[in-house]
């Protein structure tokens, strides 16, 4: 198939002829020499790190990558495959210049869940410009690439795909591969890999920059698929007038999707106001909400408006809308209905102009079916629900909302702990947050009240305050519960800003001397001979663990300074490893 007979795309793309700007469905774009794109790349590393800049371009690929998804979906023929119509990317991709794509395999179906690409990147100007700068590399080194095709596969497929570059030019090949499958078909080393160099590293934020702390963290932050599904529903639905249900578990953000689907409408100068409605009793909920007039009861001594006359023109949020009782229901379903309303002890009908966006983290089908609901309000709430995840469905979020968090509390507190131990680290990854992001939230800032100036984050500062269990029950809990795509390295994923310092003492990738291959060769033979003794990661732990112990004669603080850890972090993960007995 030549996609190149495809001509769709020619009408996204503009040559601006006159006033020099070149756009493409729309949005700017520009030529950058390959020269140039080299000394940015290197600049960038030196400055950084090659871990941060690893870190920094895959991000920003990622997010390249969504957009290119929201391009093919106009580029979309229904009449054809989801091969075929995943291959126009090929069209964009060779339009940049950063690489020619040949397709070796590619097997999609969206709605049966298959995923399946093998690609060559020919000419990848990624590996040429890395060749240029440091030479040739015993790592993977097309991390724009790979971003760019994560990010835009997981848009197409609507769930986490996972690409890894199994052959580098950079490292003396003739061309690139890249191989894309869902994450949950990669076994662990290799998803490590992938992850290690994948857009889960550091902070994606999207939401507008300069919104105060206590406005209830506006900033909308995450990577995962589950968490893309939402955004684009808010994006379709926010500039309607439609109502919006938004429906899951406390504390899961519902009242931030809710503000950003305000941001994102045509009432977005207007004003946005919160009610909880379980936090009003029920004697007082008409007045808050419709308003009263003077002499309706005793004690209302003056006529005042209610929420809705408040919000008008802007948005009413009614969190916790089931809690609401038979009358209130019935004159909610007035307002939505005509638009109109009477205040308590009135006789004249009041005109709104209001959107309403209602929440609930109960199941209002049962709450019919029980006789606690109104049918005719749940319908017609129930014109676009949005059902927001738990955090353990989208546990790729998990460090970008960390370091999130990490970066608010140390500003709003005036604290700055020098970052988090490799095992508080892994605490945060393997909690099951049944209080989701609000859970996380509160973690984090109470370990930064706790946690000394200067001093690292450990994991008993998440936990000081909770049940033993609980706190650690991702260790039993979350192997059985956890999706597919819960990163497997924390230590990869996490931003290098949030880790403590002695998390980051590895030897530079790019190091080349013999002694480093040596040890590398000598590490890859030890592994491939625990793979085939049928050995877990965890397995080869404890008995690197065990022999660091014995080598030090059961002094643990000796042991602990062999392995570069502290004390405290060594007892910890003797303790998890079930190997107290040798102290």
């Amino acid at each position: 198939m030549n996609l190149f007979a495809d001509n769709a795309l020619n009408s996204f793309l503009q040559m601006g002829t006159e006033d020099g700007q070149m756009r493409l469905d729309g949005q700017r774009m520009i030529l950058f020499y390959a020269s140039a794109f080299t000394e940015y790349r290197r600049g960038l590393i030196d400055l950084c790190g090659a871990k941060a800049a690893r870190s920094l371009i895959t991000q920003v690929a990622y997010s390249e990558g969504i957009k290119g998804a929201e391009l093919l979906r106009k580029l979309h023929h229904s009449d054809e495959t989801d091969s075929y119509n995943y291959q126009l990317s090929a069209l964009i991709h060779q339009l940049a210049g950063y690489a020619s794509l040949e397709f070796k395999q590619i097997n999609i179906d969206v709605q049966r869940g298959i995923f399946e690409v093998d690609l060559n990147l020919i000419a990848s100007v990624e590996a040429e410009a890395h060749i240029a700068a440091y030479g040739l590399s015993s790592e993977s080194v097309c991390w724009l690439l790979m971003g760019y095709l994560s990010g835009y596969s997981s848009a197409f497929m609507s769930r986490m795909v996972v690409f890894r570059e199994p052959q580098c030019s950079a490292s003396g090949c003739a061309t690139c591969l890249m191989s894309g499958r869902l994450a949950h078909h990669w076994n662990e080393a290799e998803r490590l890999d992938a992850m290690a160099s994948g857009p889960l590293i550091s902070q994606l934020s999207l939401g507008q920059a300069g919104e105060s702390v206590a406005a209830g963290a506006n900033e909308i932050v995450g990577v995962s698929s589950a968490f893309h599904s939402v955004l684009y529903l808010v994006d379709k639905v926010a500039p309607t007038k439609s109502t919006v249900l938004l429906h899951g578990e406390t504390g899961v953000g519902k009242e931030v999707i809710a503000r950003l689907v305000h941001r994102r409408s045509e009432r977005s100068t207007q004003t946005f106001i919160a009610v909880n409605c379980a936090a009003i009793p029920a004697s007082l909920i008409e007045s808050e909400l419709f308003g009263v007039e003077r002499g309706a009861y005793s004690g209302a001594t003056h006529s005042r408006p209610g929420r809705f006359e408040r919000a008008e023109g802007g948005t009413l949020f009614l969190d916790e809308i089931g809690t609401l009782d038979f009358a209130s229901q019935g004159k909610l379903l007035r307002v939505l209905q005509e638009g109109e309303l009477e205040r308590i002890g009135d006789q004249r009908t009041r005109k709104v102009n209001v959107r309403v966006i209602a929440a609930t983290n109960a199941d209002l089908r049962h709450e019919v079916r029980e006789g606690r609901f109104r049918e005719d309000l749940f319908f017609r709430l129930t014109t676009f629900p949005i059902r927001v995840p738990p955090l353990r469905e989208r546990r790729a979020d998990v460090p970008l909302l960390v370091d999130f968090f990490f970066r608010r509390f140390c500003k709003v507190h005036a604290k700055q702990p020098s970052g988090f131990t490799q095992d508080a680290v892994a605490v945060l990854l393997q909690h099951s947050y049944p209080g989701n992001v609000r859970q996380l939230e509160h973690m984090i800032e109470r370990a930064v009240i706790l946690a000394d100036q200067d001093h690292p984050i450990d994991s008993f500062h998440l936990y000081a305050f909770e049940d033993e269990r609980q706190a650690k029950v991702g260790a039993d809990d979350t192997a059985n519960n956890v999706p597919d795509t819960m990163p497997t390295s924390l230590l990869a994923q996490m931003p290098a800003a949030v880790l403590a310092p002695q998390s980051l003492s590895l030897p530079s990738q790019y190091k080349q001397d013999e002694e480093r291959r040596g040890n590398l060769g000598e590490l890859s033979s030890l592994l491939r001979l625990a793979r085939e003794q049928g050995m877990s990661l965890q397995d080869v732990e404890r008995a690197a663990l065990r022999v660091a112990v014995d080598d030090a004669k059961g002094n643990i603080s000796q042991a602990a300074r062999s392995l570069g850890l502290t004390r405290r972090q060594l007892a910890y993960k003797l303790q998890q490893a079930s190997l107290t007995e040798i102290d």
